[in-house]
């Protein structure tokens, strides 16, 4: 004898289609959330690097004040002349592309330039023998000490919270 599905099992059968199909996005989403920000500190630790090859070439760090890193007309390479649109001509590059922030799924916790935008942003403190990188991460990661938000890198390293 056979026996039909009720529409009570059918819809139960539906539920959980949808519980699975709901959970697999969520972690889908978190999985990209992590990557972002696995991209984002990769990008600043190679401007940290560069940054540290032009102070041992100059003895300084590029004179700059709240610049947005990655911005095509100011801020693309990073040569001995400092961050600059273009390092076409320039003998020594430290950086070729510096490449900008990845603003997907950020709050707007560090932001320069004009007009104002999600950014890397650089400064250089203190006569030009340090500088301030502010960043921002959708997660935290507190096995590196940093949170969701507001990060600064300099030459010591990284710190949760805004550069001062």
């Amino acid at each position: 004898m056979k026996r039909g599905f009720t529409i009570v099992e059918l819809l139960v059968v539906v539920l959980i289609i949808g519980l699975v199909g709901t959970l697999a996005a969520i972690a889908v989403n978190s999985a990209r959330s992590k990557q972002r920000d696995a991209s984002r500190l990769s990008n600043v630790r190679q401007v940290q690097s560069a940054l540290e090859n032009y102070f041992n070439q100059s003895n300084a760090y590029p004179s700059e004040e709240s610049l947005p890193l990655g911005d095509s007309t100011e801020s693309l390479c990073l040569g001995s002349g400092g961050f600059a649109a273009s390092c076409s001509g320039d003998d020594n590059v430290f950086l070729r592309v510096v490449v900008g922030t990845l603003d997907k799924g950020l709050d707007g916790a560090v932001a320069c330039g004009t007009p104002s935008r999600n950014a890397f942003c650089y400064s250089s403190l203190e006569d030009g023998s340090a500088y301030a990188v502010g960043f921002e991460l959708e997660n935290a990661l507190p096995q590196v000490g940093l949170v969701a938000g507001a990060n600064c890198a300099t030459p010591e390293g990284m710190k949760a919270g805004s550069c001062e």
